[in-house]
């Protein structure tokens, strides 16, 4: 596995763990009908289009790595 498919598994799951985080903080303001909830809405909105984001990244790099390892080259 390369250095570029690790790290992209790496950001992937540090999006998935904040946007968890975000999602709960959302959760417990709107139960409390606390005044921060739409932050914790756009953290969220944020949280889940950044970890899409790294998820098509880890996989687009994982294929990158299987063409790699049959012999076939890919451009930079």
């Amino acid at each position: 596995m390369s250095d570029r498919s690790r790290k992209a598994r790496v950001r992937c799951l540090l999006g998935f763990g904040f946007t968890v985080n975000a999602l709960m903080f959302t959760i417990v303001g709107s139960v409390a009908h606390a005044d921060y909830t739409p932050l914790g809405l756009i953290a969220s909105a944020v949280g889940i289009f950044a970890t899409t984001w790294f998820l098509l990244d880890a996989g687009i790099a994982y294929q990158a790595d299987l063409q790699r390892r049959r012999g076939g080259r890919l451009p930079r």
